[in-house]
C-alpha cells in the first residue's frame, strides 16, 4: 500500500515536467506524420550526452545493487549504434560531470534520475513502431535505442519500480527521489531544446 502511494505521489509531483518534455518541439517532430531521418537522427545526438554522462557518472552510485542490471539498463551504446547505422556519428558528450555530481549526490538522487531514463523506455516502444510506420525500411535496424528492452520492457519497467519503491521505503528519501526526477525531467528537456534550435538553424 506505501508502495502505490510513493509511485501515486511521483507520478502527480512528475506529471507536469513529463508534459513539458512531451510538448517539446523535437518530441512532437518525432512523432509526427512528416518526421524524417534528419530529425530522427537529431534526437538521437540531443539525448546521447546525457545518457552518456548518467551512466558514466551515476551509475556507479548504484553498483551496490545487483538487482538493478545496471548492465542491462545501460543504452547510450544502443544510440551510438543507431547513429552509425544512419551514417552519423554521436556528438561529443556536452553535458559537463559536474552537472551530474551536482544533481545526483546520493542514491536516491541517482533513482530518482533513472526514474526518468527507464519510464522513456516505455515510450520508446511507441515511437519506434510510428517511425517504422511512418519512415519504414529507412530505420529497419536503426531504432535499438528506442526498442532497447524489445519484449521485455514491461517486465524490466515493474522490476525497476519494485526496486525504487524499496529504496524510498528503506531509507525514507521519496521525497529527494521526486526532486531528483523532476530536475531530470528539465534538465532532459533542456538538451532536446538545445538540438531543437540547432535543427532549426541547420534547416533555415
Amino acid at each position: 500500500m506505501e508502495s502505490a502511494i510513493f509511485l501515486q505521489r511521483l507520478r502527480s509531483k512528475t506529471a507536469n515536467s513529463h508534459q513539458l518534455i512531451e510538448q517539446n518541439s523535437a518530441s512532437q517532430l518525432l512523432i509526427s506524420e512528416e518526421v524524417t531521418i534528419v530529425q530522427y537522427a537529431y534526437y538521437l545526438k540531443s539525448l546521447y550526452g546525457f545518457v552518456h554522462g548518467f551512466e558514466k557518472m551515476v551509475f556507479p552510485i548504484l553498483k551496490h545493487n545487483p538487482l538493478l542490471q545496471l548492465n542491462e539498463r545501460s543504452k547510450s551504446h544502443f544510440i551510438q549504434a543507431d547513429l552509425a547505422m544512419l551514417n552519423q556519428t554521436a556528438a561529443q558528450p556536452y553535458v559537463s560531470d559536474e552537472l551530474f555530481s551536482t544533481h545526483y549526490p546520493t542514491a536516491a538522487a541517482a533513482f530518482g534520475g533513472m526514474y526518468v531514463l527507464e519510464g522513456s523506455t516505455l515510450g520508446g516502444q511507441i515511437i519506434s513502431k510510428h517511425l517504422s510506420k511512418v519512415l519504414g525500411t529507412a530505420v529497419t535496424g536503426k531504432t535499438t535505442y528506442l526498442s532497447a528492452y524489445a519484449s521485455q520492457t514491461s517486465t524490466m519497467w515493474k522490476s525497476f519500480l519494485q526496486l525504487l519503491c524499496e529504496a524510498a521505503a528503506s531509507n525514507n528519501n521519496e521525497d529527494e527521489i521526486i526532486e531528483s526526477a523532476v530536475n531530470t525531467f528539465a534538465l532532459l528537456n533542456n538538451c532536446l531544446s538545445d538540438y531543437s534550435y540547432q535543427l532549426a538553424e541547420n534547416e533555415n
